[in-house]
């Protein structure tokens, strides 16, 4: 319903706004559902660093979460990373305000199907998501608070929570990359080992970290047998040969 949108700022969120703000939607959300006769499961999902917000809720409200389901969890260390250390200098303070001021100069200049053009020579873009991207987030103050959190992000996500996954681990289905440059193999073999209560899973599909522009209706059905499974209807929607798997199933270790 949009609640997380509903916080207009004049200034770029930080790390820890952004945590702030997911948890306040979780306890409006917890709260509307908290008179009903039969209280409701209260699953999450995140991708991405979105499992580090995942992970900050679980932390603040561990007895109103049932289950998170961690896409590509980008939960340590991303600077660390082959794509972070690769694409650090952009986030850098002046770097990124030109980065922004090209973009509108782009834009200023180009007509709109050059702009389409350019974002859909991505080989990491669908037609519709090079649409959105042209259309919404090619502008200068979108860009300049894009690369603004990611920095804050690579400077404060650092080491794994261990102790988190060691005491609520049970509470979290994990869904790893195996060519992942933002989350590499090495981090699921420590969560692996450091989850033992957990479902720690490795795609057996090759789907891409960024699979939200590419391979969204696989991963739809990735997820809906993780919740299939929650609710304890396991009836798989996916084909091992020919759809994804959690299914032809990941491996769990």
């Amino acid at each position: 319903d949009n609640r997380g949108l509903a916080v207009k700022r004049s200034s770029v969120p930080s790390l820890a706004d952004q945590v702030a703000n997911m948890v306040a939607v979780f306890d409006q959300i917890d709260a509307d559902y908290r008179s009903a006769a039969q209280r409701p499961k209260m699953l999450l999902c995140g991708h991405s660093v979105g499992c580090y917000f995942s992970e900050k809720i679980v932390e603040c409200r561990s007895d109103r979460v049932d289950r998170v389901f961690s896409l590509f969890p980008a939960v340590e260390d991303i600077a660390g990373t082959p794509r972070g250390r690769q694409l650090w200098p952009i986030f850098y303070p002046g770097v990124r305000q030109l980065a922004a001021g090209l973009v509108d100069m782009l834009v200023w200049l180009l007509p709109s199907a050059a702009i389409l053009g350019l974002a859909g020579m991505s080989r990491s873009l669908s037609e519709d998501s090079a649409r959105t991207v042209a259309e919404k987030m090619l502008h200068g103050p979108c860009i300049n608070s894009i690369l603004k959190m990611a920095a804050d992000e690579m400077d404060e996500i650092g080491d794994l929570n261990e102790e988190l996954y060691r005491r609520l681990g049970h509470k979290f289905v994990m869904y790893y990359g195996s060519n992942d440059g933002w989350v590499p193999t090495a981090h699921h073999k420590r969560m692996a080992a450091t989850n033992t209560k957990g479902k720690v899973y490795m795609c057996q599909n090759g789907y891409p970290h960024s699979f939200v522009t590419t391979h969204s209706a696989e991963m739809a059905l990735v997820v809906a047998d993780m919740l299939r499974e929650e609710m304890g209807c396991w009836e798989p929607v996916a084909v091992v040969d020919t759809a994804p798997t959690i299914v032809g199933r990941p491996v769990a270790t």
